[in-house]
This record gives C-alpha cells, structure tokens and sequence, in this order.
C-alpha cells in the first residue's frame, strides 16, 4: 500500500468512528447543557496556572496518579497526528491505551478514549457531573474540567498506558499534573497562541519544554530550520539538563532520523536502521511525526521492542492504520462531493506558518504528480494570522478563496479576511458566505481541479458534521 499513488489519490483511514454521539436526542441535550453551564463558569478564556486544576484533582480523589504509565506530547504542529501513530503502533502489540486529544471536530466524545474506545455520551455525562457535583460553581476553565473528568474515566478503566495531548503550551497546561510519565513527546515549534506562550520561537518552545521531567526520556520532534536558527534546540538542552543530567534527549536528525524512500520509511535509532511502510497520512511532514511516535515507541517498548510487526510486508502494519481524520483528508460521499463530483477536493486544519510550510510542500508535490490545478478554500479565527499560514502557498494555487466559519464568533468576517489576503499576491481571489457556495463556484468554473479547504479546526468540523 503507498502513501498516495501516482494521480494524487488518498489511502482510505482506518475504518473507526469518528466520535461517539449517542441516538438518544435527551442524552445529547444534557451533555450540551453541561457543556454551555462549563462555558459560563468563568469569564477569563484561558487561564494559565496549575493552582486550581491541582487542588481540584485533589478534591477528586487525584485521579492522575492512578493512571496508567503516561506519555505526554506537546508541540505546536503534529501533535495529534503523533498521538494517532503511537496509538496505532502500541495497539498493534497488544496494549490497551486510553488517549486525551484536543480539540474536537464534531463531538466532545472525540477527546476521550477508553482502552482504545471513544468514551460514549453518557460516560461522560456521568464523569462530568461528578465533578460539577465536587466543585460547586467554583471558577474553573472548560479545559481543566474536561481534563479532569476524563482522568477520573481513565483511572477507572484499565489500560496498559495512556497519551495525553497537551491543550496549549506545556509548562502550565492543565494536563502538566502527572508527576511521573514514561516518556515525553515535544513536536514541531511554530508560532501559535503567542498572547499566552510568547511572542518568539524560544520563548514558546520553553512553555511546551515544561512537559519534561527529571529522568524521563524526551522525544524532539522534526524542528524547522527557522526554529533551528531561533534556538530551539538550546532551550530543550538547557532545560532538560536543568532537570537531570541524566534525562535522555532524544532528537530528530541526532539520536533518531525518519526519511521517505518511494513507498518505504526509513527509521533509524541511534545508527540503527529499518525500513517500514510509509503512514497512511498524507503529507511530507508525517514522516517526521511518524518518527517521534517510532522513537518514543522504541523507549517504550524497551527490551520488549518487537521489529517485526513494522515489516511492510506484515499486512497490518501499524503505519497503515492510522486514525486521524481532518488532516489532509480526501471528502468521499460528502455532500460537496455531490455539488462537486468531477473535483477532488481535500480538508486540513492547519491554521500557522508551519503547516502553511507544510501544506505548501504538499502542493508542490501535486503539481510535480499530475499538474492539476489548485484552489484554496480558506476560513480563519481572528486569533490567527492569516499571513504567515498562507504566504508559502502563494506560488502553488490558482486561486483563493476566503469565506467564514458558521455559527463561530471568533471566526474572521469574510470581507475582513478578503482584505487581509489581498496583498498576498495569489493570482486569483475571491470571496463567498459559505464553503459551501466557495465549492459552488470553483467548481462552476474549474470542475475537475483540486480543492483544499483549510484554515481551522473548527472549519472543519462544521464541514465534518
């Protein structure tokens, strides 16, 4: 199986359910209720500090210490997709793993999984009323209430190991209360949420650095030449050895390297190499967020670390199983299927400078493939900046198109996103209400490109649901 075939196409994901909404409209009203009466608890968006997720875990019982062995992965591009690879490689040997990501695209259940299960409606119904019952109306984010209800699910449930996603930075996110996890995972740095980690690279990579422990191995994911050359490299060194001057720092192009040959990967550990199957995500950059799942599975594994079942002849082989929809995704029997069916048409959160890189590598490969045109389809929040994430893809599309996220406050207006492109020199751009009629109109004029609808998370998920 190869990554993409010679006309561009997707490998299928791994047939699992996306969340795990109930049928029962009674459930799904309470779960809203809970979640709009969590919006409303207290006023600040984020607030960065452990004192008050701490003292509430200790209320709960300090579920985070019942936990099953952690590994804990922050970063600002590749987390997810990290977090699905190791899933897929521990499951693969046979371990029970509960995994916490964030956000969701269509449903809160999707943040949650219980010894490889999404957590269903009314279990999180009833872990999430259990902690609204202890902590009585007090000041507390919705973040850190999520985060807490899902340790007391985890604690209760038994695995073999758990994967917590952090939600923003490191240092002071509320998922930075496990005293001890077996590994740590820190993925590429980039600029995001600098009103909260930090206006430069170094300053945010310190705020993820915060994950590390004393004596606890740490991945380093692939790092950009940008961030290279601002010094990120210094500051996980600086900070680790900080900590124990025993801790292993395990970097990409050092101790661990990953590499693309056709439809092969090639991961070597510490001059050791094998040769596996490509990940079934699309993209350049999923080889590296492949490696740092290999690596910290290679750490994990230990003396148990089983080669074989990475061999691209073994038929499931892990790689080819990955689950993580919304990143570069190919639609299929998707309604703008229908408005669109001779297009090819592709959705991807990214919403930052590295995943504009990113993204912009992809397209280049496109177009060296088979040359089809194509168009960007393109919906912000206002706490991005549309600039940096769209300016690498400028020489690779026909055109751009800027529209609005639905029923999203935050969302850039279009006009005001149509504004700030205008200067970005795209050869075309154009501006509509909804993806929706953006897909309308490109197809109109262009029906067998291809399109690719980017810019958000939350673009996404209206678009999923």
């Amino acid at each position: 199986m190869r990554l993409r075939s010679k006309n561009g196409s997707s490998p299928a994901l791994h047939p699992e359910k996306i969340h795990n909404k109930s049928n029962d409209p009674a459930l799904e009203q309470r779960l809203k209720d809970i979640l709009t009466l969590l919006y409303s608890f207290y006023e600040q968006e984020i607030d960065m500090s452990l004192e008050r997720v701490g003292r509430f875990l200790s209320q709960l019982g300090n579920p985070q210490l019942k936990l099953p062995p952690v590994i804990h992965v922050a970063g600002t591009n590749g987390k997810g997709s990290t977090v699905a690879t190791l899933r897929s490689l521990l499951e693969a040997s046979g371990k029970r793993v509960h995994v916490m990501t964030s956000p969701h695209l269509i449903h809160p259940t999707e943040r949650v999984r219980l010894a490889g299960e999404l957590i269903s409606t009314e279990s999180l119904i009833g872990v999430l009323e259990e902690c609204l019952a202890i902590n009585r109306q007090e000041p507390i984010t919705f973040f850190e209430m999520l985060t807490a209800a899902s340790f007391l699910a985890m604690a209760r449930t038994p695995a073999d190991y758990t994967i917590l996603e952090t939600g923003m930075g490191g240092r002071l996110d509320a998922t930075n209360v496990v005293p001890n996890p077996v590994c740590t995972i820190i993925t590429t740095i980039s600029k995001d949420h600098e009103k909260f980690l930090g206006d430069t690279l170094k300053k945010i990579a310190f705020e993820k650095a915060g994950i590390m422990k004393a004596g606890v191995p740490c991945v380093i994911g692939y790092q950009t030449p940008e961030a290279i050359k601002a010094g990120v490299l210094n500051v996980f060194h600086d900070v680790s050895q900080a900590l124990s001057p025993d801790a292993e720092l395990v970097r990409c192009g050092a101790e661990w390297q990953s590499e693309a040959q056709e439809d092969r990967l090639k991961f070597t550990w510490h001059g050791h190499s094998i040769l596996t199957s490509r990940p079934n995500l699309i993209g350049a950059h999923q080889i590296y967020n492949a490696g740092a799942a290999l690596a910290a599975y290679r750490i994990i594994m230990g003396n148990d670390f089983d080669a074989k079942i990475l061999s691209p002849d073994v038929p499931n082989n892990p790689l080819l199983t990955i689950h993580w929809p919304g990143r570069l995704q190919k639609l299929q029997s998707h309604p703008f299927n229908e408005i669109a069916p001779n297009a090819e048409i592709w959705i991807d959160g990214g919403h930052n400078d590295s995943a504009g890189v990113f993204l912009a590598e992809q397209a280049r490969t496109w177009q060296e493939q088979d040359g089809k045109p194509l168009h960007l389809v393109v919906a912000m929040v206002n706490r991005k900046n549309p600039s940096a994430f769209l300016e690498p893809l400028v020489t690779y599309v026909q055109s751009l198109t800027c529209t609005e996220i639905e029923n999203e406050p935050s969302s850039y207006g279009t006009q005001n996103l149509y504004d700030l492109c205008q200067p970005l020199g795209f050869k075309s751009i154009q501006k509509t209400n909804t993806p929706e009629e953006a897909v309308r109109l490109i197809s109109k004029n262009h029906p067998r490109d291809r399109i690719l609808i980017t810019g958000s998370l939350y673009l996404l998920g209206t678009i999923l649901s």
